[in-house]
């Protein structure tokens, strides 16, 4: 097993922690610009867990976005020394084989056109309740052809322009990655073969 680096995991949780505190504080933000309330209310977790976080202001905004910036950059230099420790032993009696990696089409498919789907789905119910100004459908009409409005016909046209993109890009994809992780791993045997 391989040991892990610090830094790499501690800026991942720092940039997912961030954009995500960013992103549910955000809506909030404007939604009680827009008069909304009731709707939103996903800054109740960042209350329960941060000390410092006491609702929408701003002192309350920039302390709660400091914790979670350094808390979760933190978190990675507390994690990984720990999971290299509890590995240690593992590590020192582990022989890495080492093997092409092998993307396949069926799977990637998959993938995307759940995610697609379920994507797509969430933001066609999100447009059935929110105002014209903050709709998702123009994002849709611009990137689905013959999509073009909130009505079932255009919901089932974009499920079917979904499932045509989930193929082409699963079928691009998996064809080029597999080539390339195959062509880079028959140079590196030759180059161990010929002793380099």
């Amino acid at each position: 097993m391989k040991k892990l680096e610090p830094y790499p995991i501690a800026l991942s949780l720092f940039f997912v922690f961030t954009f995500f505190y960013v992103v549910c504080i955000g809506i909030k933000v404007v939604l009680i610009q827009l008069g909304i309330e009731g709707i939103w209310q996903m800054h109740k977790i960042w209350q329960a867990l941060l000390p410092g976080f006491a609702g929408i202001d701003s002192m309350s905004i920039l302390i709660g976005l400091l914790e979670v910036s350094v808390g979760s950059y933190a978190m990675g230099y507390i994690i990984v020394p720990l999971y290299n420790l509890l590995i240690e032993k593992k590590a020192h009696n582990f022989k890495p084989e080492v093997k092409p990696v092998f993307v396949r089409f069926k799977t990637l498919f998959f993938t995307l056109l759940t995610y697609l789907f379920i994507l797509f789905s969430l933001c066609f119910i999100y447009d059935l309740f929110i105002p014209e100004q903050l709709k998702m459908a123009y994002i849709w009409d611009v990137i689905l052809p013959g999509f073009n409005d909130l009505s079932l016909t255009s919901y089932l046209i974009g499920l079917l322009d979904i499932l045509i993109y989930s193929a082409y890009t699963s079928l691009i994809f998996s064809v080029t990655l597999n080539y390339f992780e195959k062509t880079q791993f028959s140079q590196d045997k030759s180059l161990e073969g010929e002793g380099l």
